[in-house]
């Protein structure tokens, strides 16, 4: 048998040797994103290349000195501390002084708008008219008035004539009461309508206190507190609140009512009763008042006259014509 071939070493291939030629073009435009990862060895620097670090300028440093910085001018340096604190102290008054203002209008008294002062002047011509129907109409509107009006409103004048119209009530309750009793003392209804006259009475004062409190100076506040004084019996009261009054005419109507309502006080009232009368004379109220003065001094052709014309101006007044029915005709004269 022929020798078996000896075995060849296996040939190991030998590395080629790097090449300075640049890399192909299908090379070159890949992008870098293809690579899988990158390499976190410091970039190859090739030679004669400048660093991209070195070609950019430092940051904050300019390439050409252009000479010696300027001086600081006016406005560069600060303001004074006083200068600060005096403009600081301006715009907290301009704020205070603003927000006063605004207090002001918000919270300030305002004038009563026309609706309202129409409502109180039609309610006290109902008032003048001095019937029970009339009266408690006159109220009603009164009460219009002031809710018409607000509470912001300065007002006093529709509260006092709410106040007055209750206490003219309470008088012609009780002018009822005294008919009444005149017939008949036990009838049940006297007692009702004096419990029905103190009530309007105590809801007078209920309206007054608080206020003449808010508005002391109200003249026509003073007035409503001398008349409640007056239906309670109460003269010294009474003549402490008209004793600087000015207003003539209404302060003698109270004072003439006030007289009235004492023993042997008619001779007194009349006087003050048409000196009011004078100053309104188109009222039925003082026209009955001034009957019933000449009826306690026995002057009934005087009350009749009276009567008569509280009946002509005021035909709803139930207690001048119940007055006048009980007077009788006339006698005729000789």
């Amino acid at each position: 048998m022929p020798a078996p071939a000896a075995r060849l070493p296996t040939p190991v291939p030998t590395p080629e040797p790097l090449s300075d030629a640049p890399p192909s073009p299908e090379l070159a435009a890949q992008p870098i994103n293809d690579a899988p990862e990158q390499s976190t060895a410091p970039d190859l620097v090739m030679p004669g290349a400048v660093p991209a670090e070195a070609a950019l300028p430092v940051e904050g440093h300019q390439a050409v000195d252009e000479g010696p910085p300027a001086e600081p001018g006016t406005f560069d340096r600060a303001p004074p501390r006083g200068l600060i604190i005096g403009v600081a102290a301006g715009l907290a008054l301009l704020l205070v002084v603003g927000a006063g203002l605004v207090a002001y209008r918000k919270l300030a008294p305002r004038a009563p708008p026309p609706t309202a002062i129409e409502t109180l002047a039609s309610a006290e011509a109902d008032a003048e008219k001095d019937s029970l129907a009339s009266i408690a109409s006159a109220e009603t509107k009164a009460r219009d008035a002031v809710d018409v009006a607000g509470p912001r409103v300065r007002f006093p004048q529709a509260t006092a004539a709410l106040a007055r119209i209750q206490i003219q009530w309470a008088d012609a309750l009780n002018d009822q009461a005294g008919h009444i009793a005149e017939k008949n003392v036990d009838d049940p209804r006297v007692a009702q309508l004096q419990a029905q006259a103190k009530a309007k009475v105590k809801s007078a004062f209920d309206l007054l206190s608080p206020a003449a409190k808010a508005d002391a100076s109200s003249q026509d506040l003073q007035l409503a507190l001398a008349d409640y004084y007056r239906a309670k019996r109460l003269t010294s009261s009474m003549n402490r609140y008209l004793k600087d009054m000015k207003d003539e005419a209404r302060a003698a109507l109270i004072q003439g009512l006030a007289l009235a309502q004492e023993d042997d006080g008619a001779d007194k009232a009349l006087p003050k009763l048409k000196a009011a009368l004078a100053a309104d004379p188109q009222s039925a109220r003082i026209h009955y008042r001034l009957a019933l003065a000449h009826l306690a001094l026995k002057d009934e052709a005087s009350a009749r006259a009276e009567l008569k014309e509280t009946l002509r101006l005021s035909p709803q007044h139930e207690r001048a014509q119940a007055l006048l029915d009980q007077l009788g005709a006339a006698p005729e004269r000789k």
